[in-house]
Formats: C-alpha cells, structure tokens, sequence
C-alpha cells in the first residue's frame, strides 16, 4: 500500500511547533536580542505583500523612508475607493500596535543577515523572514509618538524584539509556512511565496513569474534560470501535488483577473472553479470574479439570502460556460443556415401557390402548357427541375437514408 502523503495542516503545524521551541529554547538560553527599526528592512521576495508594491520598491531604492512609506500607505486606504484589501491591511494594523502599545509584541520578529547577492539601503543590516505586520505596528506607534507599556516598563517602540535566523535556513520555506496558516493571505500571494520557494532551492534569485513558464510534466524549468522540480518544494512544505498546482495556477489568470483577486483578498479554494474551467477566457474571469466580489459584500453587509460562495461559485462558472457555448451555437447555426432558410421560403412560396390552384386552373394551365403557346414557361421548368434533381442527387449521395423519407402527398 503506498503511503499517505501528509496534509498540509499534518506537516506544517507541527514543523512550527519545532521551531517555536527552538525558539523558546534559544530565548531561555541567551535572551532575546532587541534591534532598531531602522537598521531593519521588510523582505522583498516575502510571499505576503503589506506595503503597496511602488511603495514596497521606493524604500528597497531608499528613495522613501520607512516612515513616509507608512503615511502614504495609511493615506490611500483612507481614500472612499481605496481597495478592500489595502484598508483591511491598515485596519489590521492599528489593531495590532495599539496591542503592541498595551501589552508589549508578544511574539518577536525573526529577522536574517542580507544574502551577499542582496543589494540593501546602507545601515540596513537584517531582513524581516516572519513577522513584517509586527515590524509595521512598531512603526505606526512611533508615527504617532506613542510609546509601548509592558507592565511597570516603559519601552521605546523605535527598539523591536527579535530572533536572528540561522544561516542556512530555507527562508520562502519559513515565510510562506507561516502565511499558509493564515486564512487572510490571497490566491495570488500563496502562489508568489511557491514560485519564490523554488527559486530559492534553486538557488537563484526570486523574480516574479506569470505562470507562462516553459516547465516538462514533472515541472522542470529548462530556460534560464533552471529550475528544481516542483516536487522538491512539495516536499518542502509537506503538500501534494495537486494542492500545488491548484495554487500555482492561479498566475494563468489574466492581469486583470489576478488584479481583482488581489484587490479583494479571495482565497485560491473561493476562486478554483474560474482558474480551472475558464482559464483561456479572460472575459468570463473578470465576470466570475465581479460577481464573487458583490456575493462577497453582499454576505459581509448581511444583505442577500447569505448564499455559500464556495457553490455559488461554481454554479455561476458552469452557467457562464453554458451561455458561451450556446451562443457559439447560435452563431454558427444562423452563419450556416442561412442560404437554407432563404431557399426554402422561396421553395415554400411556389408550392404554396401551386397547391392553391383550383383544378380548372390547373386544367388550363397544362393545356396552354401541351400547345407550347409557352415555350419560355416550359423551358423554366425544365431547367428548375433539373436544378432540384441536382440538389436532392447531391444530398443523397451524402446522406443515403434520407433518398427514403416519404415525401407528403400533393
């Protein structure tokens, strides 16, 4: 019997168990270290992104300060049409310092020595691996002058505690163990910290990707940079396969679908019907997406019949694709029986006049016809029947059965 792979739940928990405990250990053993804020910088390749990008990339430039950084963050989500996501972070946020201010940062940071291939601001002296949102609230407390009350002491929040990562550690591994734990991180960032994760057991610099990489079947990278299988992250995290790929392709999304999902928080389980079954029409993401967004605040307000979005989900997909499929029916329906239906009311037109001739008619008709006073009518007939017998030859020919459907009497 083969054996069971370990959930995710299995495999993580524990591991951050261990780790807690080394931890405990360490502190027990040579205290905790505390830091300054300035001599500390949030990891750019951290799969979960607080800090808006242009924001993110300014302070990695030292082009803005961490504190002008935090303004203008607060700033935007103040705006009435800033996104959900931005002013969920902020409200996330206060919520936090003003425990920190109350109680003290309970659990420190973990932070690392810059990588030699890592181009830092000068006086920055370690990376965030866990714990940015904790670096952020230390951050808006000394923003507004506040100052942090653990019991009887009074600390500076300009000083965070911290543990220092051992060098060696597989940093995307820790970073995203810790933000798969959280029920709020979206699609789009669960999917950035695995591609992170392999650039780093590649052990080649993190850079963005699409989804669109040239992979085999066993997802080996051969372009530049290669690649390790993605088994090895599999293995890393302690997830399988498939879990995998229902993460990473959500980067096959387009631009404007993963904007959404980003802008509005939705988790890759909510969004996996519109990545599997309309992943090569963009259209009907955006439309999918549009319409989770309102069932989703819809929900949150208390309005709606409070619908399972999960199901709604998917029924809404297998409705889009439905609608598509009929209407590309329709269109080629009306292209190709056109001509038919041209034809066959003409064709009705004569036969209906034909058979509305009274018998006296028909009578004088005919024999006007045999004295061939008419000799352009009867030529006309002749070349219409020909005509017919070429049609009905040609459709017999293709399809024999129907040479014998009786025809209805005259």
């Amino acid at each position: 019997m083969a054996k069971k792979k370990p959930s995710l739940s299995s495999s993580v928990v524990p591991f951050m168990s261990v780790e807690r405990q080394a931890q405990i250990d360490s502190e027990e053993s040579e205290g905790l270290s505390t830091l300054p804020l300035d001599s500390i910088l949030p990891d750019s390749g951290q799969p979960r992104r607080l800090l808006p990008d242009d924001l993110a990339e300014a302070v990695a430039a030292n082009t803005l300060s961490r504190i002008e950084a935090l303004q203008a963050w607060i700033q935007r989500a103040e705006v009435d049409t800033a996104p959900p996501t931005l002013r969920y972070n902020i409200r996330e946020l206060k919520r936090l310092a003003d425990s920190v201010e109350r109680h003290g940062l309970i659990s420190p940071i973990s932070v690392r020595k810059p990588q030699p291939d890592e181009t830092v601001p000068s006086g920055t002296e370690y990376l965030i691996v866990t714990g940015e949102r904790r670096y952020w609230a230390h951050l808006y407390l000394v923003n507004e002058g506040k100052q942090i009350q653990e019991g009887e002491t009074t600390a500076d929040p300009a000083q965070i505690k911290v543990t220092i990562a051992q060098s060696g550690i597989t940093v995307r591994a820790h970073q995203l163990i810790e933000n798969l734990l959280r029920e709020d991180i979206n699609a789009i960032e669960r999917a950035r910290g695995m591609w992170a994760l392999r650039y780093e057991l590649s052990g080649v610099n993190y850079s963005s990707p699409s989804g669109d990489d040239e992979v085999d079947e066993e997802g080996v990278n051969y372009s530049s940079p290669q690649l390790v299988p993605w088994a090895r992250v599999e293995e890393t995290l302690g997830i399988s396969k498939r879990y995998r790929i229902f993460v990473t392709s959500v980067l096959k999304l387009s631009q404007e679908a993963q904007k959404i999902v980003e802008a509005h928080a939705l988790a890759e389980m909510t969004i996996r019907p519109i990545v599997q079954k309309l992943k090569d029409k963009p259209e009907l993401q955006v439309k999918a997406l549009k319409q989770l967004v309102a069932w989703q605040a819809e929900n949150e307000a208390g309005e709606g019949p409070g619908r399972s979005i999960v199901a709604s989900v998917k029924e809404l997909v297998d409705q889009l694709l439905a609608g598509e499929t009929a209407k590309a029916k329709k269109i080629t329906r009306s292209v190709s029986s056109a001509p038919v239906i041209r034809f066959h009311n003409k064709l009705r037109q004569t036969l209906d006049f034909i058979s509305r001739l009274k018998p006296t008619d028909r009578e004088g008709l005919t024999e006007a016809l045999g004295r061939n006073e008419f000799v352009e009518v009867m030529i006309d007939l002749r070349h219409l029947r020909q005509q017919i017998d070429v049609i009905l030859e040609t459709v017999t020919e293709a399809h024999p059965a129907d040479d014998e459907m009786p025809l209805p009497k005259p």
